[in-house]
């Protein structure tokens, strides 16, 4: 049965995508937002409170509808005690949906190794707060993180910003998708903001992404195909060596990141696991647009690789690259074997980047009207 929650989300992002995308659209509904502030921002801070109030009075409920913490400590552990859990079938992990009760099953682990490096020292310096407490704080701080520099990027209102950003960490503190998230803000960061090659930056900082959950090679891919397609229709053949050279280092800082525990088991169980309903055999799948009308074919794979290609050849002629990677991310998102929460986070961070990019041009725009006047009257009176 099709994931109602998650495909809730997906179509209200890009509802707000489409609206943002529509500037009179746009500018009506901030208008109304900043005439309401108060109002808005008090809503958000009442669904804040009682969302954390209810997580922590029920978080051992939490804990028991998640399978990520137990699998990341069987990991951590398995690591510390000599075995490979990417090799080895030692992480629990639900076999049926998301319930209490659940049949449990054992498989690798899914999660790529950088992933794993920094939980393995998260875990030592907070696994005396006990388990899974050491996890949800290791998530919520790196979360924290990323939404002070998103902060930074979108230059929100923290009035309003705050409670939807504690609303976020708290949906995703049984996730291990924090990580990738701060590593993927940081990326936004470097390139809109660093002087020096930022897309050098923004490039390495987005392949360490990716190598903690597959899905930060979307924006990765996206960002090395505009960039070079930029910098060859400039004849920046300079820039064009320093993008190379970065994306080649970062392939082969992969391949020694997988090399201890085998790449082939790595990619086995970390990357073809999210694409190969064979593979998943043991856990949950489906609940996405194209898994629930042809998850059974042969061709699912290929069906899915070629719906994301097509978007990135398609996105190719957008101007911006947060609507190229929004694009990509939608059909990856409908197209994936199963409806995982934490891919949304792609679409939502380049979405609050598309919106604030939209905003800025809306305001260059008017402060470039409003000069225009000023200087026909400057002209004429030099005339009189």
């Amino acid at each position: 049965m099709i994931d109602i929650f998650y495909n809730g989300l997906l179509a209200g992002l890009l509802l707000m995508w489409i609206i943002g995308s529509r500037r009179i659209y746009f500018g009506r509904a901030i208008a109304v937002l900043k005439r309401h502030i108060f109002v808005v921002s008090a809503f958000f801070w009442l669904a804040f409170v009682v969302f954390a109030v209810v997580f922590v009075t029920n978080f051992d409920y939490f804990d028991r509808i998640h399978d990520i913490d137990e699998a990341v400590e069987t990991a951590v552990i398995s690591h510390e005690a000599g075995i490979n859990p990417y090799e080895e079938f030692v992480i629990p992990r639900f076999k049926g949906r998301y319930i209490p009760g659940v049949e449990w099953t054992l498989g690798p682990y899914n999660y790529l190794p950088l992933d794993l490096f920094v939980y393995i020292g998260s875990y030592e310096v907070f696994e005396p707060l006990g388990s899974p407490e050491w996890f949800v704080v290791t998530n919520l701080m790196l979360s924290a993180a990323a939404f002070a520099v998103l902060r930074g990027i979108l230059k929100a209102e923290w009035i309003v910003y705050a409670p939807l950003a504690g609303i976020v960490m708290l949906f995703y503190a049984f996730d291990n998708a924090s990580l990738t998230l701060l590593l993927m803000v940081l990326a936004m960061y470097a390139y809109l903001r660093m002087q020096w090659h930022p897309g050098v930056a923004a490039i390495f900082l987005l392949s360490l992404a990716t190598l903690t959950k597959i899905f930060a090679a979307i924006p990765l891919v996206i960002l090395v195909l505009f960039e070079l397609q930029r910098q060859i229709s400039r004849r920046k053949w300079k820039d064009v060596a320093w993008t190379v050279a970065v994306t080649a280092a970062s392939a082969i800082a992969a391949v020694l990141v997988m090399l201890p525990f085998g790449i082939q088991n790595v990619l086995d169980s970390a990357v073809f696991f999210h694409t190969s309903e064979e593979l998943r055999i043991g856990t949950s799948c489906g609940g996405t647009l194209l898994s629930e009308i042809a998850l059974g074919s042969e061709y699912y794979s290929m069906i899915s690789a070629a719906f994301v290609f097509a978007s990135l050849v398609v996105g190719m002629k957008f101007l911006s690259l947060n609507d190229r990677i929004l694009l990509t991310t939608a059909v990856f998102l409908l197209v994936s074997v199963k409806s995982s929460q934490a891919p949304l986070i792609v679409a939502g961070v380049f979405l609050m980047l598309r919106l604030r990019e939209i905003s800025d041009a809306r305001a260059n725009n008017s402060r470039d009207s409003a000069i225009e006047p000023e200087m026909h009257a400057g002209s004429s009176a030099e005339s009189v």
